[in-house]
């Protein structure tokens, strides 16, 4: 036999402190001693954070589920959400679509027992070729998986493996005549593992399996690949994959370039979004045009009618893109194409249920060629022709970096690739320009006036530097001004999809005569000097924290866009000048506060004293005048001490005096 190294999801039985079975239930336990209360959530309960609250002993959470068998995710919930934690033991792990990871495990049935069985995930394992065999796989009906079994002293055999949950009486094998059994298996392209179970107690490794992998207990199992060629079902030996070679290049297109158009995602194809590059496809697929902003990619496919008409039909119309920050990739489609360049993502519109739901489907990469189904949501349309619009954060692509994307039209599994070497993406460049203001700022001074104090949970470790400001640079290119704002530090506990969790920025503008000298929406606690136009709010969930709103209150938040490096711990806000009317030259009030989902205007609260979740030395002689704003950028002659305490108990906010940016 020929030994050969694949990258190859090995699957084990694991027996762990943390997760494990007893009887009919699956234990749970975490040590988390600074919690006040934890809650588990996962796929079993739609990720509930109250339904199954977790008992403390000691340090220890643990609570118990009555779980059939099957794959699971799960994760755990601190103090009613605050912060969601893996677990550090987990059997293994998927990515949450957030940035982090949510544990997963499988429940098998084996022996009539419970076990749990759980990817290795991204290690390189042996297999055995097995050179010396009978023929006993075939495909039937261009549909299904027949293997042949030869025991003729059998009374019953069932197969169990990967693609029943290791069940040993789940799928019956039929006795085929002199023998002979034969199970009969509908299954999607993947690479599986299996065993055959003898009169319902010896587990019997097949002598004839293509390939074999350990299976954990000192023996082996077989191990086969199912894919599809030309829409032809194929089965053999897994598909060696060597060691990954070295990442090919991003080579951008000489011609055809990825430009930006405006766009709308209302399922119809104007002249405007057609001035980008464009690639023909064949029969069914006709055209695809890729185009992209400053924040998203725009992806129209065009069919050879209406693609309203293929609805309820067998066709998928989808997406896949590669990223710089890929945790897992994949070097195949959903329906098993080989595709020019490892990708990282999957964005599908299934025109069959399309009429039903009204909404696409966003898959990661697990690394084996199979595809996890994530909760971040994206815009489609299906009208005259498929529209996507994939927002850069849900791939993690950030300001002037590349990435490849492939269009893939499925008509009853049969895939066609457009274009076939992919496009290249390059977004733009927009936290570059000429510096046109500085300011740098007092170190260590976030706490408002000079009393205020962190709270006391383990997420605002480490307890100073979080929303301290030390430096502001303020670019301008050809179609934005970039505030460059730089902190002292910068965590994630809470997994933002921005990659900065505590950090809530409030930018007021001065551009023009007019406008107003109180804050946008009540919070803040405090008004202005002279009067601003424009205001802007930033924080780590765009679905609250990215706000571009006139001080008549119109809102347009496609008018700016923002991205971390928390690396250099810098907060980029760019404000496209097309939305701007400066008149008068630009001054800026900035403010630097705490994030809370749950706040006034999602402002944390100052309290007499720091308790778990509000920070601490709010005056009470202020009569709830003193501000919630714990750093801001004052103009030389001022102090920020003295800014923030200029206000009236029970009268008067404290007045904010702005800088001059240009």
């Amino acid at each position: 036999m020929k030994r050969l190294s694949i990258l190859l999801l090995l699957v084990s039985v694991l027996s762990l402190a943390a997760l494990k079975v007893e009887g009919n239930k699956v234990i749970f336990t975490f040590t988390y001693p600074q919690a006040s209360t934890v809650h588990l959530a996962g796929t079993f309960n739609n990720w509930s954070t109250t339904a199954n609250p977790m008992k403390r002993e000691g340090d220890t959470w643990i609570t118990e589920l009555e779980l059939k068998p099957g794959t699971y995710q799960y994760k755990f919930v601190i103090d009613g959400g605050k912060v969601w934690k893996e677990d550090p033991d987990a059997p293994g792990y998927t990515d949450d679509g957030f940035g982090g990871k949510n544990g997963v495990f499988t429940l098998a049935s084996k022996d009539g027992k419970l076990v749990i069985l759980a990817p290795a995930p991204d290690i390189a394992g042996k297999i055995e070729l097995n050179e010396q065999r009978e023929e006993n796989f075939s495909i039937e009906d261009n549909t299904y998986v027949v293997i042949r079994f030869y025991k003729p002293s059998a009374k019953y055999v069932f197969i169990a493996g990967s693609f029943n949950n290791w069940s040993s009486t789940d799928t019956e094998c039929y006795s085929a005549g002199d023998g002979w059994w034969e199970a009969v298996l509908e299954l999607t392209p993947g690479v599986y593992q299996y065993k055959f179970v003898v009169d319902g107690k010896d587990w019997t490794t097949d002598p004839n399996a293509p390939a074999y992998v350990d299976d954990g207990f000192g023996g082996k199992n077989g191990v086969f690949e199912v894919w599809k060629e030309n829409g032809v079902l194929k089965v053999g030996a897994p598909r060696v994959q060597m060691q990954v070679e070295e990442e090919k290049k991003v080579e951008m297109p000489k011609e055809n370039v990825v430009k930006s158009v405006e766009y709308s995602i209302d399922g119809k194809l104007t002249e405007t979004e057609k001035k980008t590059a464009y690639f023909e496809g064949t029969g069914v697929f006709k055209v695809a045009y890729i185009a992209r902003t400053s924040s998203a990619l725009y992806v129209a496919v065009e069919l050879d009618k209406p693609a309203k008409d293929y609805l309820n039909q067998d066709l998928l119309v989808e997406v896949y893109t590669d990223s710089p920050r890929m945790s897992a990739v994949n070097t195949r489609t959903f329906n098993g194409t080989e595709l020019a360049k490892k990708v990282g993502f999957r964005f599908s519109i299934n025109m069959k249920t399309y009429a039903a739901r009204k909404r696409g489907s966003f898959f990661a990469a697990m690394g084996d060629n199979t595809w996890v189904l994530q909760a971040n949501p994206f815009k489609t349309a299906v009208d005259e022709v498929v529209e996507f619009e994939i927002p850069y954060d849900v791939i993690g692509v950030k300001s002037g970096e590349t990435f490849n994307a492939f269009v893939v039209v499925s008509v009853a599994g049969k895939d066609q690739v457009v274009p076939a070497q992919g496009v290249a993406v390059k977004t733009p460049s927009m936290i570059s320009g000429n510096v046109i203001a500085k300011f740098v700022d007092k170190v260590g001074d976030d706490y408002g006036f000079g009393t205020y104090t962190y709270p006391k949970d383990p997420a605002f470790a480490p307890y100073k530097g979080l929303w301290d400001i030390t430096e502001v640079t303020v670019l301008e290119n050809e179609e934005a001004y970039v505030f460059a704002i730089k902190f002292a530090e910068m965590t994630n506990p809470w997994a933002s999809p921005k990659g900065f969790s505590h950090q809530l920025i409030n930018i007021y503008l001065d551009t023009k005569p007019g406008g107003r000298t109180n804050t946008y929406k009540e919070g803040a606690r405090v008004q202005f000097k002279e009067p601003w136009d424009y205001f802007i709010k930033i924080a780590g969930w765009p679905d609250y924290g990215q706000v571009f709103a006139t001080a008549d209150g119109k809102e347009m938040p496609e008018a700016i866009n923002y991205e971390a490096d928390p690396a250099d711990k810098v907060i980029y806000v760019v404000i496209f000048k097309k939305y701007l009317q400066v008149e008068s030259g630009i001054k800026a009030y900035i403010l630097s506060m705490s994030q809370d989902g749950f706040g006034t205007d999602h402002i944390r609260a100052v309290t007499a004293n720091a308790s778990q979740w509000t920070l601490g030395g709010y005056p009470a002689d202020s009569k709830d005048y003193a501000p919630w704003v714990l750093d801001i950028i004052v103009p030389e002659g001022y102090t920020q001490e003295q800014v923030l305490k200029s206000y009236i108990p029970g009268q008067a906010y404290a007045t904010l005096v702005p800088i001059v940016v240009k």
